[in-house]
């Protein structure tokens, strides 16, 4: 299963008081900045969960 993104939580990346930390963190880079927007990228997520669990925002969660 992949990760969501509630794009009225997030924002944009230059909003984000972790400056896109979740693009940062994810090994598997299932997270990409996209136009100052952070986009999922479905095939490489492996379900680790750090995105969820260090979103300031609580914006992502599973889809």
């Amino acid at each position: 299963m992949t990760v969501k993104i509630d794009t009225d939580k997030c924002g944009h990346i230059t909003n984000c008081p972790a400056a896109g930390l979740c693009i940062q963190i994810c090994e598997s880079e299932a997270l990409v900045n996209e136009n100052d927007d952070v986009k999922v990228i479905d095939g490489n997520c492996t379900d680790c969960d750090l995105c969820i669990m260090n979103c300031p925002n609580q914006a992502i969660s599973k889809a």
